[in-house]
């Protein structure tokens, strides 16, 4: 594995994730033009790549071992977080990258272009206006977040995520919300929840050697 840059050396084994060299090289050139990208056009949350390596990296590649194999759906991915960097691990499965921000939209397309990235679509729409022919394996929501869902509780959040990709879009994939500590308040009554959104759910928290505070994968089925 290169040592060109230490700290996301570090995490990749602390993900237990022993890949090739070609990959970590790959994700080198990602990091470096999401970076200067960012710095003229504000595209993720921070400037500080560590932090970045140890929260959002960290915390998405984590997510490799609950979604399935298959076809995937990233909701609102923004610069690509998680469906890129899952992409560099998944080069078989078919990975549609969707927001309805030009800013993400440009950018992505700028990475598949330098990256050569095969296995990712790009659409740009509301998922509300979406239509699909088949179900992916998973739909996935980390970034997502619209006027209507930013006011709502996070049941109530839930329940129009829900909603959304079994009406709207008329998908019966599984789905993971990458979330907060929020999601413990599920476990304080989940068969009512369960019950609420005629599914099964799962929560798994995120073991992180980095901070204090915990990230979620709620799964959804």
């Amino acid at each position: 594995m290169t040592k060109k840059d230490p700290e996301l050396n570090k995490i990749l084994i602390a993900l237990s994730l022993n890949i090739d060299d070609s990959v970590v090289e790959r994700i080198e050139e990602y990091l470096e033009i999401l970076f200067k990208w960012h710095e003229q056009n504000n595209i993720i949350s921070t400037r500080d790549r560590t932090y970045f390596l140890q929260r959002d990296f960290f915390d998405s590649l984590s997510m490799l071992s609950h979604i399935p194999k298959g076809a995937l759906l990233d909701v609102g991915t923004g610069a690509g977080i998680p469906g890129i960097l899952l992409s560099f691990f998944r080069s078989d499965d078919h990975i549609t990258l969707l927001d309805r921000r030009d800013n993400p939209i440009r950018f992505l397309e700028h990475v598949k272009l330098i990256l050569k990235l095969e296995n990712i679509d790009i659409v740009k729409t509301d998922i509300n206006k979406m239509t699909i022919t088949e179900s992916p394996a998973a739909v996935i929501f980390k970034n997502f977040s619209n006027k209507v869902v930013s006011k709502l509780s996070f049941e109530a959040k839930l329940t129009y995520i829900v909603n959304m990709v079994r009406n709207n879009l008329g998908a019966t994939s599984k789905i993971f919300l990458l979330t907060g500590s929020n999601a413990l308040t599920l476990q304080d009554d989940m068969s009512k929840h369960c019950d609420s959104l005629n599914s099964k759910i799962a929560v798994t928290k995120i073991e992180t050697p980095y901070f204090d505070t915990h990230r979620y994968i709620l799964e959804i089925t």
